[in-house]
């Protein structure tokens, strides 16, 4: 629960980017967590704190990639977790971005992992299982309406652990969303235009590794629950996929 609260938390953060500036961190302090921490990131003006989080959900969030796309992974990316609180004097971290931006904060994160951690990787498109959000036979439950100019900076809120809100979303932004809880890549190919608002609710304790479903369920899949609360529907195949292949990360960040 705290992993995708704090996904849906990062996935909220945006940011105005100056024209002509790279985002970087002015002051960022770095060390390895106490054990009996708990997972949280807190964030202030431009003062963004991280406890007990690891490289391989901080290099996830920095990206905006699954877990499971990063290749090359060390034994250790998600076992050993720092505690980093840095910086960022003179941006925004409230203002709007369009659907799929980084956030200069993501791109700040980038630089850090590369100068602390000597984090070099590359992407490469790959030929994976995937989920393709389609619409059902029975159509679309949603009430499409045109986009805004800009979008919410939390248009997930209210979501949790088998529940899933979302405020001004387009098809594109619920499929990339939807790829914790199906546990694999979705894409988008709905052909849906416009936004909508939806709350989507299921059982996630008995979600098996696909649309059939396990034989007892005390409540819908997320398969069952997309076809019938949204009209939608998840449909096992194979595409390309971008995954990011890490080429050198070093456990023990430089010197603050």
């Amino acid at each position: 629960m705290y992993r995708q609260s704090i996904t849906c938390f990062f996935a909220a953060v945006s940011v105005s980017l100056a024209l002509g500036q790279t985002p970087a961190f002015e002051v960022a302090s770095i060390k390895p967590s106490d054990p009996a921490s708990t997972l949280a990131i807190q964030r202030s003006g431009y003062h963004l704190a991280t406890v007990n989080t690891s490289l391989l959900f901080l290099i996830a969030w920095a990206y905006d990639m699954h877990r499971d796309l990063i290749y090359g992974q060390p034994g250790w990316l998600d076992s050993v977790h720092y505690d980093i609180v840095a910086n960022a004097p003179g941006w925004d971290l409230r203002a709007h971005r369009q659907p799929g931006d980084l956030s200069p904060l993501q791109q700040m994160m980038q630089a850090l992992l590369a100068e602390r951690f000597k984090l070099s990787l590359h992407r490469e498109t790959r030929q994976l299982p995937i989920y393709a959000l389609v619409v059902a036979r029975s159509g679309p439950k949603v009430r499409l309406r045109e986009a805004p100019e800009v979008f919410g900076q939390n248009p997930f809120a209210g979501s949790g652990r088998g529940r899933l809100v979302g405020t001004e979303v387009n098809a594109a932004m619920l499929a990339k969303v939807l790829c914790d809880a199906a546990g694999r890549s979705v894409q988008d190919q709905t052909g849906l235009k416009g936004v909508f608002d939806f709350k989507l609710e299921w059982a996630p304790d008995e979600l098996s590794a696909g649309p059939e479903g396990a034989a007892a369920r005390t409540g819908a899949s997320l398969f069952t629950a997309i076809q019938e609360q949204l009209g939608l529907k998840l449909e096992l195949r194979k595409g390309p996929v971008e995954v990011l292949v890490i080429d050198r990360i070093e456990r023990a960040p430089s010197e603050n």
